[in-house]
């Protein structure tokens, strides 16, 4: 597969994606997508305005429009495509990998991932057979602002005219923080920034703000500052993890299950996408204030397209990916979105952040996510599967299998020969006895 991944395009810069590969992504996506119109947008790392400007010149020498909208996050970029009604969307970015890492997500035209599944291997096979000369008619290209109609957008979605929730934001040097600068100054919020500027050797901490280590700076600063909660986001802003007043990393099913409350209220009935790995504790509370949980695999692609299907008004990823209805026909994935839903919960409940999760986190024991290297992924998911066939099974996205009293789900990494096991269950020790089991079962203690 190489640089083409399972839901995006990435590599390391100048051993395995440079912008010679960046032009010809731009032709065969032009080629594949065949739309007249594009919108493109890059990160903050080092080599991304150059490969920015190599992918708008093999777009343009298919003889496509493009519109450039520069630096952005990539639900700025996702946003303003959308809402811009252009055909496909490309943003520069390797997201939360390392700094010396770059790529690109594409879109199609109602902003859903190109997945290889879904175009990624075609994009692939033509990039590899070459492309001859270029159109007779080169395409023009434009610049556009559109920061400024999204921090619109997010500030609508404000319940309050005043908050006095105090707020960390860290951006984790990448290239969401001028969202936050200006939706601070709009709704004047108490916002302290943290690692704001951008810089593509994110000196500060990893890019991705599920790793642990990431999340030390905001906790701190949280504590410091006597803040209400703090949100730290990955290299493209699109990823976002937060932390109580104490400090503590919240996962995101808990903090969906909050923002699934409240859009519930106003849309009763309607239908939330989860992914599969999600606590049970999201879906259950999903059912208890009236709406409809959806399962979905995970994935961008498929988290996005569940919400598509069934009209949803609310989809959520475990790693911190979450998008809303914005429209009929309109949808868009929005990390500002969240804090803002979060906002508008705090200033309402006049309760502690923590005391808010507590009681979902103490419902069910989760085991922290288990990856273990196989060779023969597939062979060893058949032999879970019949050792555990007298129990609930699934065959969504790896096996999961569950019993009254623990469910757990192993799934085959899709880059790598690993196995991810995610174990959850009413207490620690009925959880531990059966990870201990499939991990005896798979020979291996970890």
């Amino acid at each position: 597969m190489g640089i083409f991944k399972t839901y995006d395009i990435r590599g390391i810069y100048g051993s395995e994606i440079d912008t010679d590969t960046a032009y010809k992504i731009g032709r065969a996506f032009a080629r594949f997508l065949n739309s007249p119109s594009y919108m493109a947008g890059y990160d903050a790392r080092l080599h991304s305005k150059e490969m920015y400007d190599a992918v708008i010149e093999g777009l343009l020498d298919e003889g496509r429009d493009v519109t450039g909208i520069g630096l952005c996050s990539t639900p700025l970029l996702h946003f303003s495509q959308i809402k811009g009604g252009f055909g496909g969307g490309i943003m520069v970015t390797a997201s939360h990998n390392p700094p010396e890492y770059h790529g690109f997500k594409l879109y199609d035209g109602i902003g859903g991932s190109v997945s290889y599944t879904k175009g990624l291997k075609e994009i692939e096979e033509i990039a590899a057979s070459g492309f001859g000369k270029p159109a007779v008619k080169k395409g023009t290209l434009s610049e556009r602002v559109t920061i400024d109609e999204y921090v619109d957008f997010i500030a609508e979605q404000a319940a309050e005219a005043d908050y006095n929730q105090k707020i960390v934001i860290d951006p984790s040097n990448g290239s969401s923080g001028m969202v936050y600068k200006l939706l601070s100054e709009k709704l004047n919020l108490n916002i302290s920034f943290i690692n704001e500027k951008p810089d593509g050797n994110f000196p500060n901490h990893s890019p991705n703000p599920l790793k642990e280590e990431s999340s030390k700076q905001i906790a701190a600063a949280v504590k410091k500052t006597g803040a209400d909660f703090g949100a730290i986001f990955d290299g493209d802003g699109d990823r976002v993890l937060f932390v109580d007043e104490r400090g503590e990393r919240i996962e995101n099913y808990f903090i969906s299950a909050l923002i699934a409350e409240q859009l519930l209220k106003k849309s009763p009935g309607s239908a939330i996408v989860y992914d599969l790995i999600s606590s049970r504790v999201l879906p259950e509370r999903i059912t208890e204030d009236g709406g409809k949980p959806v399962i979905s695999r995970v994935g961008y692609t498929f988290v996005y397209d569940a919400m598509v299907a069934e009209h949803a008004i609310f989809g959520s990823e475990t790693s911190g990916h979450v998008y809303f209805k914005v429209s009929d026909s309109y949808y868009t994935e929005s990390a500002a979105y969240a804090v803002i839903m979060l906002l508008n919960l705090l200033n309402k409940k006049k309760e502690k952040l923590s005391a808010l999760i507590a009681p979902m986190a103490a419902k069910y024991y989760q085991s922290e996510e288990i990856n273990i290297r196989i060779e023969d992924k597939e062979k060893a998911l058949l032999t879970v599967e019949n050792y555990f066939k007298g129990a609930r099974i699934s065959r969504l996205d790896g096996i999961g299998v569950g019993f009254d009293d623990v469910w757990f789900n192993i799934r085959a990494s899709n880059t790598e020969p690993v196995l991810r096991i995610r174990l959850e269950g009413r207490d620690r020790k009925t959880v531990n006895e059966k990870r201990d089991l499939i991990l005896k079962m798979l020979g291996t203690s970890e």
